[in-house]
């Protein structure tokens, strides 16, 4: 039996019209992208792990009850088959099989689905969850109470650790006070990073510029200086979270990214 992470999958869940300068600060402000949101599947030994829960399902039939003015604002555009139960039918799992999820933070693009794992720990940054329950006023809209206030498993984390064989997180601050970061090497020995929202877009890492929405920019400089240097030092691939460039090119569920 291969132990730790055998294969990754990309569980598409939708896209985002977005201002690009959200993205990268001051950047072409009042150009909108497509921005793609995705959670990613973890086929561990110990079980299956997910990253991310993406957008919520409700959001298809009501946005507005979803997402509030979100939906006008950024107008998501998700169908039925982008909810993370139907992705994960699609490669024979139900939400019952998950054995873990890790959120990189907790906006509302990322937590989307989080109601349906309460019987599974939940891995995130203390900081993280500490400041969605009672964030600044000046950068709470991301923060949608109805999307994590229920009663899960939340299993706090102080920095950078060990969360099983193969699989860490990154505190990487910056976009908000505790997003983490998590790095996955595969036993075939290929690694990966999936950096979350401290590095959005592939031009955040080859530009240097931090996202235009941060709780702190500097902080969000520094995590991008940090991933890179951890992606050249352990060989690891860089995964942006919402690059519509690099998920077009990336093997999506069914088929396995690696």
């Amino acid at each position: 039996m291969t132990m730790g992470v055998g294969k990754i999958y990309i569980l598409p869940g939708g896209l985002l019209d977005i201002d690009r300068s959200i993205f990268l600060s001051s950047v072409d402000m009042g150009q909108t992208i497509k921005a793609p949101v995705y959670s990613v599947l973890l086929m561990h030994s110990q079980g299956p792990i997910l990253i991310d829960l993406g957008l919520n399902p409700d959001g298809v039939k009501d946005p507005t009850r979803a997402w509030g003015a979100r939906a006008k604002l950024i107008k998501p555009q998700l169908s039925e088959d982008d909810d993370v139960r139907v992705r994960l039918r699609e490669v024979g799992l139900s939400i019952l099989d998950i054995k873990m999820v890790i959120l990189t933070h907790m906006h509302w693009d990322h937590t989307g689905a989080l109601r349906f794992f309460t019987h599974c720990p939940i891995v995130v940054q203390r900081d993280e969850h500490r400041f969605a329950f009672s964030p600044d006023p000046f950068i709470s809209a991301p923060y949608m109470p109805n999307h994590f206030q229920h009663p899960v498993n939340y299993k706090l984390m102080d920095g950078d650790g060990l969360v099983a064989p193969g699989i860490s997180v990154i505190k990487t601050p910056g976009h908000t006070p505790g997003h983490q970061s998590v790095l996955v090497r595969l036993a075939d020995g290929k690694a990966y990073i999936f950096p979350g929202d401290a590095i959005p877009l592939m031009e955040n890492l080859t530009r240097k510029i931090p996202l235009g929405n941060v709780c702190n920019a500097k902080q969000s400089f520094e995590s991008i200086y940090r991933l890179e240097h951890l992606s050249h030092l352990l060989d690891a691939t860089i995964i942006p979270s919402h690059d519509l460039t690099v998920f077009e090119k990336m093997d999506k569920s069914p088929r396995a990214l690696a």
